[in-house]
């Protein structure tokens, strides 16, 4: 079943486990039409927007809040690009600080580098162009890097292998979606501090709005990659689309300064010139922000949302597997926008109750084994034959009731917990790291079994199909991760 908070205008602490950290309300005491909330759900499920965790707040009261089951409030999600509105709020806490400028040259806020070893152009770039995706480049200019880093040593910086990319365009002048600028601010909060972004954030930011410290994706000299890698709650996203609604004060306390989130939350720049982006990817770049038909937001890949409402004092907050990401919008502006605090928004006892009987039982449907299927007498070992999991997984073995799956991996195996009906957890431990998974389904008849394996502090999950027939099985990613074809790539927990 799913987990809801549902409360009445009341005051709550904040959780070390990474909850909302704002008090709880109902819709109709918050103006909100909980119709409005139950048709978005309906959307959700009829255009299969992969929801994992949403979290609606108006007037600083959470109206709704629901995790689809397994995925719940005090585990961890994969954010993606959602991570550089991290990184730009750790460059306004330096800027409110008064010890890093917008328009600081990012070569002297960074570790000097060798003589003629830095492309032309890096010279002219400053801050605000980083935060703007205003570098210069006309394509995201990591593939020119190289990989995310799965085949670095460790030791290795990244920082020349950036800085040796030449600009194509002056700074200023172009925006092109850049992972290379947020990476350079990451350096730079480093570098200026003497600390990374966890650190200051924790001890500025996220502490003081009593949430948790995020695991991060790290290069091979373990800093925070800045543009992706932070693992966030989907109450902790909501917390801080809060602070920036509040224009960076909570509690009467200021922890963002006010000029600085009032300049990242517009639109500054030339703007997006692709001409697949969908309309609310065509409006405008603020400092990490993109600004959309109501607002503006960060997001991630696969569906990771910080929506900030400021016409109906909201804001929401989604983590999902999803890579239609307009579709999700489109839903909320459908549906949500609607019902905060529009013409004929209102609420009654009964619409209020129906929401929270919805969101409590939201979950992610796991897979059922075949009833009556006849077992095999001992385990069942079987090829690797297809799909786009990692190559380097070439055996797969299920035990004869159907309860345990083991992937063998460059000679190793690494086994998964399965059930029938529900999600089974498991975690994979490696040299360096660990790798949270759950898992449900069974023999669906005599010849196949079938599981569905979430690495569930992602947005993604995997298929593992094995046939007695053919001796073989398929490894299939529902949609396979940015990070590459390797489930491990993923795991961002030491071991």
């Amino acid at each position: 079943m799913g987990q809801v908070t549902w409360g009445r205008g009341t005051s709550v602490p904040a959780s070390r486990f990474g909850g909302v950290t704002l008090p709880r309300s109902t819709p109709r005491d918050q103006g909100v039409d909980a119709a409005g909330l139950l048709a978005f759900l309906d959307a959700a499920e009829r255009e299969e927007l992969g929801l994992h965790g949403l979290v609606v707040a108006r007037h600083g009261h959470v109206v709704a809040e629901a995790h689809w089951a397994p995925y719940a409030a005090d585990r961890v999600h994969l954010a993606y690009s959602l991570s550089k509105t991290l990184t730009a709020t750790a460059v306004g806490v330096l800027v409110g600080d008064r010890v890093l400028g917008l328009d600081d040259l990012v070569l002297e806020r960074l570790p000097r580098q060798p003589a003629g070893s830095v492309a032309p152009g890096w010279e002219r770039v400053r801050v605000r162009h980083c935060l703007s995706m205003t570098v210069g480049h006309d394509v995201d200019a990591w593939d020119r890097v190289g990989s995310r880093g799965a085949a670095s040593p460790v030791g290795e910086d990244w920082l020349p292998r950036v800085l040796a990319v030449a600009l194509d365009h002056e700074p200023g002048t172009t925006f092109t979606y850049d992972q290379v600028a947020t990476y350079l601010l990451a350096r730079v909060v480093h570098h200026v501090t003497g600390r990374g972004l966890s650190e200051l954030l924790a001890d500025r930011v996220l502490g003081p709005l009593g949430l948790p410290t995020p695991p991060w994706h790290r290069d091979p000299l373990g800093h925070e990659i800045g543009f992706s890698g932070a693992h966030l709650t989907t109450g902790t996203i909501a917390s801080l689309a809060q602070l920036l609604l509040d224009g960076g004060v909570r509690d009467g306390v200021r922890l963002l300064d006010a000029a600085y989130v009032e300049e990242a939350l517009r639109p500054v720049g030339p703007r997006n010139r692709e001409e697949s982006a969908g309309p609310d990817w065509r409006r405008g770049y603020g400092f990490s922000f993109w600004a959309q038909r109501h607002g503006c937001r960060g997001d991630g890949a696969f569906g990771q949302f910080l929506v900030v409402l400021p016409e109906q004092d909201a804001v929401v907050a989604i983590t999902s597997e999803n890579d239609v990401m307009q579709a999700t919008l489109d839903a909320l502006w459908a549906h949500v926008v609607p019902a905060l605090g529009g013409p004929g928004a209102s609420s009654d006892g009964s619409s209020d109750r129906a929401l929270a009987a919805r969101l409590a039982a939201v979950e992610v449907p796991p897979l059922r084994a075949g009833a009556g299927a006849t077992l095999p007498e001992g385990d069942v070992v079987v090829q690797r034959r297809g799909g786009d999991v990692a190559p380097a997984y070439d055996e797969v073995r299920v035990d004869a009731d159907g309860t345990r799956l083991a992937l063998r991996r460059d000679g190793e195996w690494h086994e998964v917990a399965v059930s029938d009906g529900t999600w089974a957890s498991s975690t994979w431990t490696g040299d360096r790291a660990r790798l949270p998974l759950v898992a449900s389904g069974g023999w669906v008849d005599e010849h196949v079994h079938r599981t569905r394996v979430l690495v569930v502090e992602t947005p993604h999950s995997f298929s593992v199909e094995v046939d007695r027939r053919t001796g073989s099985a398929d490894l299939a990613w529902r949609r396979l991760p940015l990070s590459g074809a390797d489930p491990w790539a993923l795991a961002v927990r030491p071991a």
